[in-house]
């Protein structure tokens, strides 16, 4: 390149600016639609060079700057680290999930001016990721969301533009139970390969508490007393209690006596029921590592962890509970959730439609 393309490249350039060379952070600097002399961070030298363009175009059209621009240079990445912060003060059980959502958010659009950010890049982002299910698209959408949500309420951002994003259409109607021989061979596998995780396999079946539910309970959850199990802030942001019935008391009365032990042997404990095994004092986040290879020994088909809960709401509504119990012992938010199990008691829709057969006015 010659001399001349050179200082024709950097006036093209001028106004863009790395503040600490090699850092690879770029800023702009003009001058606004009021002559004032402004300074924004970037990001990226392209994003740099773009943002610069667009407000030399906005200051000779005489378009007004936001009157949030001191935080208008925030990347999104900045966003996400402060909404990151938030979730371990304010919700700290949803934290691993929304971290590992708003981490694989940041490594896409973290280099994007938060307050540039379109729908149409949220949109696109979460269309790229393939292998989503439309579920799992929105679980993600959602998190995006609540972080920039976030960031409007703290004065940084105008707008939360994930909520114009359209929400992918769900195909979760997936109801999967455990037939009776089926759980018979998964008990005989869990005996064989790890039989100290029989008690968790118990109260999932027993409970129906979803899977983070479950494995963050500590001790001063479970009241014995009462036999109730007390759930803070679930899923649905509500505390509920679950009750505890013969069969899961005599499994985590075995939990607790495996735990009075080792504290009469002088060995440490924590407050979490489940332990994981491959991690010594730490509590188990998930029981894929055992529960996967019990499934296969126990030669049982397309069965989850989470299918527990489909077992213990779908033996409810056979055994004729109501689908308004059912929906509070699963600690679902609406009915509509519920009504997915409502084909699983079809002996109560014929005992209703028999009453018609009766004359009008009659008892």
């Amino acid at each position: 390149m010659t001399r001349t393309a050179t200082k024709r490249e950097e006036k093209k350039h001028r106004g863009v600016f790395e503040k600490s060379p090699g850092s690879g952070v770029w800023w702009v600097r003009y001058f606004d639609a009021d002559g004032k002399k402004r300074r924004e961070k970037v990001g990226r030298k392209s994003d740099a060079i773009d943002l610069y363009q667009k407000r030399k175009a906005d200051a000779r059209a005489g378009i007004k700057l936001p009157s949030n621009l001191r935080h208008k240079g925030e990347t999104l990445g900045v966003i996400i680290d402060r909404a990151i912060e938030w979730y371990k003060s304010h919700r700290p059980r949803s934290l691993r999930t929304a971290q590992t959502h708003l981490e694989t958010a940041k490594a896409d659009l973290g280099h994007i001016v938060a307050a540039d950010l379109t729908p149409k890049d949220v949109d696109q982002w979460i269309s790229s990721h393939k292998d989503w299910s439309p579920a799992t698209m929105n679980r993600y959408k959602a998190t995006l969301g609540r972080a920039l949500q976030l960031a409007v309420v703290d004065g940084r951002l105008l707008r939360n533009v994930a909520r114009l994003v359209t929400a992918r259409r769900e195909m979760n109607m997936r109801v999967r139970w455990l037939t009776d021989d089926e759980e018979k061979r998964i008990v005989e596998a869990i005996q064989n390969r790890c039989p100290e995780q029989m008690p968790a396999f118990t109260i999932a079946l027993h409970t129906g508490m979803r899977q983070s539910e479950q494995f963050s309970l500590t001790w001063d959850e479970i009241d014995f007393e009462r036999r109730k199990i007390f759930l803070e802030k679930t899923k649905n942001g509500n505390d509920r209690e679950v009750p505890i019935n013969r069969t899961c008391l005599a499994a985590l009365e075995e939990l607790k006596a495996a735990r009075e032990a080792r504290i009469a042997e002088g060995k440490p404990v924590n407050e979490w029921l489940f332990q994981s095994s491959r991690y010594p004092g730490q509590r188990l986040l998930n029981p894929r590592q055992w529960f996967d290879d019990v499934v296969i020994d126990a030669k049982v088909n397309d069965f989850h962890w989470h299918d527990c809960r489909h077992t213990f709401c779908s033996r409810l509504t056979m055994r004729g509970v109501d689908l308004r119990t059912v929906m509070e012992l699963a600690g679902h938010k609406t009915i509509s959730v519920t009504a997915r199990y409502a084909h699983l008691a079809p002996e109560h829709n014929i005992a209703a439609i028999e009453k018609l057969d009766a004359p009008t006015g009659s008892q």
